[in-house]
């Protein structure tokens, strides 16, 4: 009888061990961050200040909209530009990088799903980041059949399957979620809204980058008339982000997927819309949707499966997070196809993969300002990557 107690209580905590993501837990924070020449881990690279000080040039992410700053220029003697220090006041603290001088090109990351968790990779090797990107979307690790789907919105009909088949409201029959293909690019199983049956590609792979895992405090939002930007947490993790290329603009996307319930999560899933709240006396909703511009297949986002997201007890399942440059108004009306914020200078920011492609994950985080999280956003668990059968 003691035996089978036994037995059973090692049966609870290997189930409780399991659920989500393998029991990757906070405790393993300092196992991922640079290395040293030495092999050794450096944990603090991205630091949060006020202040910032500059020579020669100024980089995009340290001035980019998002933040209230003041800029001071003091002159050395000379005339090269070099001996120009430039200091940066902020209003509020921003994420900066501190990379030390005997950095390597080296970073421990985490993976889950991929295989052995941990990899040493770096930041240069684009082949390695890739294949660690496609090795945890088709679950390499785990060796039971199964690959990382994204179930669509709120599809809830059947949590155990969500891959089955659906029907409508009005009585049509298709299937309602997204799958990676062999290649990377993500797929919308179930069509357009008049043929129920086609398949849509929603985002094309491009490469993959390492970045952080987030945890959003606060989301964008409007108060007192006044935009606030989304408030990011830092987990101290590194890990394996994708980028990815809208294959469907939001004008196209916004009439395809236009009849509502399920079929018009495939356009969130584009256009990232989110309401802008108003502050008169109380809040209000405004009319006006807060709308990604991503007008054109060129706009791009470093798509992340954040383990750090809360699950209400879904087992085996990861967050879809989305980070991004944004320059465009967020008063922009649906369909702009010029916003106002988007200039020559910014504009490859949010378009061109090579500015990121090969570049340390401490330069690239600054400028990836905007952070969608798909998997928590309005309707609970919509977007979630979530095991299934393969297509």
């Amino acid at each position: 009888m003691r035996n089978l107690i036994y037995l059973f209580l090692i049966i609870i905590i290997a189930v409780t061990m399991s659920a989500c993501s393998n029991n990757l837990g906070a405790n393993n924070l300092n196992q991922t961050g640079l290395l040293d020449k030495s092999g050794n881990l450096i944990t603090n690279t991205l630091i949060r200040t006020n202040v910032a000080y500059f020579r020669g040039s100024i980089p995009i992410w340290a001035t980019n909209g998002k933040f209230d700053y003041v800029i001071t220029t003091n002159a050395n003697s000379g005339s090269d530009k070099d001996s120009i220090d430039i200091e940066i006041k902020y209003t509020n603290d921003v994420i900066f990088p501190d990379v030390p001088e005997d950095a390597s090109d080296y970073y421990s990351i985490i993976v889950p799903y991929a295989g052995k968790t941990y990899y040493t990779v770096s930041y240069k090797d684009t082949n390695r980041l890739k294949q660690l990107w496609l090795d945890q979307v088709q679950r390499k690790g785990q060796s039971d059949g199964k690959v990382f789907a994204i179930r669509n919105r709120d599809n809830t009909r059947d949590m155990n399957n969500f891959q089955n088949l659906q029907n409508d409201s009005k009585g049509a029959s298709r299937y309602d979620y997204y799958y990676f293909k062999d290649n990377g690019d993500i797929v919308y199983k179930g069509g357009d809204k008049n043929v129920w049956t086609n398949e849509h590609v929603m985002k094309k792979f491009v490469g993959a980058v390492i970045v952080d895992y987030r945890k959003v405090i606060e989301r964008t939002d409007w108060h007192n008339n006044n935009y606030a930007a989304d408030k990011i947490e830092n987990t101290g993790e590194w890990t394996v982000g994708a980028i990815y290329k809208m294959a469907t603009p939001v004008n196209e996307a916004r009439e395809l997927f236009k009849n509502g319930g399920e079929i018009e999560g495939a356009y969130d899933f584009i256009a990232t819309r989110k309401w802008i709240w108003y502050f008169n006396n109380d809040f209000y909703q405004d009319k006006v949707f807060y709308v990604r511009q991503f007008y054109n297949t060129n706009f791009m986002e470093v798509l992340v499966l954040n383990r750090n997201r809360d699950w209400d007890d879904m087992s085996g399942c990861l967050g879809v997070d989305a980070y991004y440059a944004y320059y465009g108004s967020y008063r922009s009306q649906e369909g702009d196809l010029n916003p106002s914020g988007f200039t020559h200078e910014n504009y490859p920011y949010m378009t061109d993969e090579n500015l990121y492609l090969a570049h340390r994950p401490e330069d690239i985080v600054p400028l990836l300002t905007h952070t969608t999280t798909f998997a928590d956003a309005m309707r609970g668990w919509r977007f979630m990557a979530m095991p299934g059968h393969k297509y």
